[in-house]
């Protein structure tokens, strides 16, 4: 059942409540700030946030037309679009700057691979057609790594995969996002990619409204961005004031919670042309669209 979005000028009318997927990883943190700092409540808008254990759950329900909005990358938006529901980014979650959402590929410990040339040849753990195939590939084609040499094995469940590469059986490197990169790293893994040091910014987490909300409830839509902006200034203004609840919701490991610091964001943020452009061109080329969308099917600049 949908639930409704509405503040006080139009409750009597507006049904419809405005929900977002949220992750157990760093990119929710504005969100939930947003709600325990009562920022959507002093904007105006009613919002309800629910947290999904599985991508299929949060895909049937988005399709089923029981949320408005969600938290994820622009992939997984993609393929919302290709599968009927017109959905439009409004905001960036992490990855304005390339600091922001850590990616590292690492070797098992006892693993002799320590640059990412040697990957040619390695068994490498990923997510098959999600986005950290997609920066797989974008770091092969940035490094000159072949990538028809590169092993890729598909495990989409990352406390699996953390669990495979320490071990180093059958799994020689994979693809992490941070805080279980940083795990893995104390645990003795070996860094063999950081994409905060490339040339260019791969790794975007974005937000999205469903295009009917945004046209149904438009100042809604405003409000809800006018309070999660302000929760990411919060965030960069004082991160110490936030750590313990950073900590709890990016479930962080124990080994590494002595040099976690709360994650910076950017306010006011949204992918460039060029990364969407990237993104979807590699979404044809893996045959998960029939064409490519343009900018402005993706975006939605509500103000």
């Amino acid at each position: 059942m949908k639930r409704g979005l509405s503040h006080e000028s139009c409750i009597t009318f507006c049904i419809s409540h405005l929900t977002g997927l949220l992750s157990s990883h760093a990119d929710s943190l504005p969100l939930y700030t947003a709600e325990s700092e009562k920022l959507f409540a002093k904007h105006g808008v009613d919002v309800q946030v629910i947290e999904f254990s599985s991508a299929a759950d949060q895909q049937k329900a988005m399709e089923a037309g029981e949320l408005d909005g969600m938290m994820t990358d622009m992939i997984v938006t993609g393929l919302l679009k290709k599968a009927g529901t017109d959905v439009r980014v409004v905001a960036m979650a992490l990855g304005a700057v390339p600091q922001e959402g850590r990616f590292l590929v690492v070797s098992s410990p006892n693993s002799n691979l320590t640059t990412p040339q040697q990957l040619a040849g390695a068994s490498v753990a990923i997510s098959e057609n999600t986005m950290m195939d997609y920066l797989m590939n974008q770091y092969e084609q940035e490094l000159g790594i072949p990538t028809a040499e590169v092993h890729t094995v598909q495990m989409p469940n990352l406390a699996l995969r953390t669990e495979a590469v320490l071990a180093g059986k059958d799994i020689q490197a994979a693809i992490l996002p941070d805080s279980l990169a940083a795990y893995a790293v104390q645990q003795g893994a070996h860094i063999i990619i950081d994409d905060t040091k490339l040339q260019k910014n791969y790794s975007q987490s974005v937000v999205f409204l469903t295009q009917d909300m945004i046209e149904k409830h438009h100042d809604d839509a405003v409000h809800f961005l006018d309070a999660y902006n302000e929760a990411i200034e919060n965030l960069d203004n004082h991160p110490d004031a936030y750590r313990d609840m950073a900590m709890k919701k990016a479930n962080i490991p124990e080994a590494v919670a002595s040099s976690y610091r709360t994650p910076s964001y950017t306010a006011h943020a949204l992918p460039t042309e060029e990364e969407v452009s990237r993104i979807m061109n590699w979404m044809v080329q893996k045959g998960l669209l029939p064409k490519a969308y343009t900018y402005e099917e993706m975006f939605a600049h509500v103000q």
